[in-house]
């Protein structure tokens, strides 16, 4: 049932256009196909985009912290020792050596905070990269679109050319014939030349409007049709609101991080200390002699330090300040957003009924310039007259050809504020 109103709809916007062709193309493919070209483009546009890339790789960047994480320790390991000896004193030969492996350790509750947090901004790193594509997506469609319209003035442009190289044969031919003054000749000829500069700098545009769709799209060519109306779609799915939902989330997770984190890691390490020296020892029933001791120990060192306001409510209100932040952020975009898809829609409406009334004016001008050229033909009117019927004819044609890009542009802009990148 939704396909079939979706196909009825977008025959109705190809009657409006005026185009046979789209009809038929809208036949053979249903509102599900997401579109003709935009899809290859569009992959194509975001391996050519370096912040999409940058923001790929970013995604193996924060996923590396999934080590830490995993890790039984919070930071690194630590291997330490010490070596003395004595230089006075009545100790000879002292000697002491000191080894001690130690390592940082996660507090209560900690370990786990942290791994929501890399969980959080991953997803939203994930998030963000499908908002860049759909921002993509908005400069591909304003460059097809552009092409579009260049490409569609260029033809109106050269069919004023070929009109105007017609009148102006039929002009020189009644000059010669005496049928027609001198200045009706110098009028064509004024009317081609006119024409002909026209028709360079509208090439010219179209050819820079394909440059610069191939650059972003590396070297795609703006030939076919894009896509059609995409159907109303729960919101939330929007690729904006996803991604600020992402950076709530993540927001809320480094918050929870920080409560569990109110002192830097306590340290516990384990140390081996060897040491000897030497002596003098008398006794009444012992010689004069060195004697010579040894140690062997074994302990644990820690370290533990102690909260500070100074240093956790700066965290705190940083933690608290984002949160807020990334919340305001998102309500504000839930507001434009649906903003913009009525805008959009509104556009859409205007848009067509423009396309109905500039379809009926083309008619009446064209009926008129063939009305004006049989008159001319006979004498009844003036070659001024015929060419200022004819400007008619070209400004009513400009406004047709605008007027089905214009379709086309508002459909283009309602899918894009609904979130649609396929």
């Amino acid at each position: 049932m939704r396909s079939a109103r979706f196909i009825r709809f977008f025959l109705m916007v190809a009657v409006v256009i005026g185009s046979d062709d789209a009809s038929a193309k809208i036949k053979a493919k249903p509102s599900n196909a997401r579109g003709l070209v935009i899809a290859r483009h569009m992959d194509m546009a975001v391996d050519a985009d370096a912040q999409s890339r940058a923001l790929a790789a970013q995604v193996g960047a924060v996923s590396a912290n999934y080590a830490k994480a995993a890790s039984v320790t919070p930071g690194s390991p630590y291997v330490g020792g010490a070596q003395r000896n004595n230089v006075a004193g009545n100790l000879r030969g002292l000697y002491e050596s000191e080894v001690e492996v130690g390592m940082p350790l996660w507090l209560p509750g900690q370990r786990d905070a942290f791994e929501a947090t890399v969980s959080a901004s991953v997803h939203e790193t994930e998030e963000m990269l499908i908002r860049r594509r759909l921002e993509v997506a908005g400069l591909l469609r304003e460059a097809w679109w552009t092409a579009q319209r260049a490409a569609r003035l260029t033809e109106v442009a050269r069919q004023r050319v070929a009109t105007a190289q017609e009148i102006g044969a039929n002009m020189k031919r009644r000059v010669e014939l005496g049928d027609a003054a001198k200045t009706d000749a110098l009028l064509a000829d004024n009317e081609t030349l006119a024409a002909e500069t026209e028709l360079a700098q509208a090439i010219g545009s179209e050819k820079v409007a394909y440059l610069n769709y191939a650059a972003l799209t590396n070297g795609g060519t703006p030939t076919g049709s894009l896509e059609v109306l995409e159907p109303t779609r729960d919101m939330e799915l929007h690729p904006e609101l996803r991604a600020l939902r992402a950076a709530v989330s993540r927001a809320e997770t480094e918050a929870k991080l920080v409560e569990r984190s109110p002192i830097d890691n306590p340290e516990v390490g384990v140390f081996m200390r060897q040491d000897h020296n030497y002596q003098y020892v008398t006794g009444a029933d012992q010689p004069f002699q060195d004697q010579r001791t040894d140690s062997t120990t074994v302990g644990v060192h820690f370290r533990v330090p102690l909260p500070t306001d100074a240093r956790n409510e700066p965290k705190r209100a940083a933690a608290e300040a984002e949160l807020v932040k990334t919340q305001a952020e998102y309500e504000r975009a839930s507001r434009v957003i649906l903003a913009q898809v009525q805008a959009a829609r509104e556009s859409l409406a205007a848009a067509q009924k423009a396309a109905v009334v500039a379809k009926k004016r083309l008619v009446l001008a064209s009926e008129q310039f063939a009305l004006s050229q049989k008159s001319f033909a006979l004498g009844e009117t003036s070659a001024f007259d015929l060419y200022r019927v004819r400007q008619l004819q070209l400004e009513a044609q400009k406004m047709e050809a605008n007027a089905r890009i214009d379709v086309g542009v508002a459909i283009s802009r309602v899918n894009q504020a609904l979130g649609y990148a396929p």
